[in-house]
């Protein structure tokens, strides 16, 4: 498909007499995009939902700068509505026609209703030769927990402190040196490993299933709350520099069952990303961003230096990952609507977003497999 281009920059204002300082390359498109969804909506409502929600909470009347037009925030609340309602028709068209004749209907009424953009990455970003976005994957890990300490249930997630000193605690002193103990800060203990605790602080929410004293089991959520400004590192990167893991061969995977398998290493894997995260126990998903509930399979996160505005329609085309019988993964092509509704530290560039997919293992499995290159679409309404 060739497509006629007008190239301009854009802001995502927070302001409503100025606007962010770094800004935004995008492209508009003019031909007609083939929209799709490989879930055919489902959750899509529910997202939508939230989002609405949140703007009914903020000023709409706040002035934006969005594609060199100037607008104000009700224009996002108008597209998204206008975005709904065509959901709305095609999920109920599916009930008496086939889905190719409502996917049809619904493109239709979005090229004609909808302006779409392209971000265009920088010369450093994966994608610039080909003006495509680099995708990866998120998901919320799961825990076994209790509210009380035990052999089982031994390690603690903790909430924010009050004292800044204490609040800007490393990991090292958090984890080994128990600066943080019985201060009240526990909100809950997991038999999960400090591996797993880790990956919740990358991930940025999760969830657990907490055992309480007559037996029965809750649900909680656990949401960030906040950090402790100290520096980030994967720890693939350390294992690798300490030839605990081959080149090739740093998966979560075999980073897991390297740490597992090595407790003499623990402390000084762990101590080398200094960063820690701070939960809070919420009674929805994750919260994003802006305190909205993540939606599985339809949020995503982008770059919070760029990305300044949220709640955007974003429409993405690229590879997911298949989990086969044998939990073999394989990749196949797809496009889905999301809303962008997070952010992230290590999310960084213009045509760069993070994909949420959920709970469980098998989001999990997914989610550890997104990682290339994609087409990734703003829309707004015209």
């Amino acid at each position: 498909m060739k497509y006629f281009i007008f190239v301009f920059m854009f802001f995502f204002g927070l302001a409503s007499n100025s606007f962010a300082k770094k800004t935004v390359p995008m492209q508009r498109v003019f031909s007609s995009i083939e929209f799709s969804d490989d879930l055919f909506f489902e959750n899509m409502l529910l997202a939508i939902k939230r989002q609405k929600e949140h703007f009914g909470r903020i000023d709409l009347n706040e002035a934006l700068n969005f594609a060199g037009r100037s607008i104000t925030r009700h224009h996002l609340y108008d597209s998204l509505v206008e975005f709904e309602k065509y959901v709305i028709e095609a999920l109920d068209c599916k009930n008496f026609y086939q889905k190719k004749f409502c996917l049809r209907k619904f493109n239709q009424k979005m090229n004609q209703a909808f302006e779409v953009y392209q971000p265009l990455p920088e010369k450093w970003e994966q994608g610039f030769q080909t003006t495509q976005s680099f995708f990866t994957a998120y998901y919320s890990p799961d825990f076994s927990a209790s509210f009380q300490k035990d052999a089982v249930y031994k390690n603690p997630i903790y909430g924010l402190p009050q004292s800044l000193k204490l609040r800007q605690s490393t990991s090292d002193e958090i984890n080994f040196e128990g600066v943080l103990a019985n201060k009240g800060l526990e909100l809950l203990y997991v038999k999960e490993s400090l591996y797993d605790i880790w990956l919740l602080h990358v991930e940025g929410g999760g969830r657990a299933k907490v055992r309480m004293a007559d037996g029965s089991l809750k649900t909680v959520y656990l949401s960030y709350a906040a950090s402790n400004k100290q520096r980030f590192q994967m720890l693939y990167k350390y294992m690798l520099a300490q030839g605990m893991l081959k080149k090739g061969a740093a998966s979560i995977a075999k980073q897991r069952h390297y740490f597992e398998n090595n407790p003499q290493d623990q402390r000084r894997i762990l101590r080398s990303c200094p960063s820690y995260i701070y939960f809070k126990i919420t009674e929805s998903e994750p919260l994003g961003v802006q305190n909205i509930p993540l939606t599985q399979n339809r949020s995503l996160a982008t770059d919070y230096r760029r990305m300044k505005e949220y709640g955007v329609i974003n429409f993405i085309k690229g590879k997911k990952p298949v989990i086969r019988n044998n939990r073999q993964v394989s990749k196949v092509a797809f496009s889905r609507f999301f809303l962008n509704q997070d952010t992230g530290g290590a999310i960084k560039g213009n045509a760069r977003c993070d994909l949420y997919f959920g709970y469980g293992k098998d989001a999990e499995l997914a989610a550890n497999h997104v990682y290339g290159l994609g087409e990734q679409y703003f829309l707004i309404l015209k």
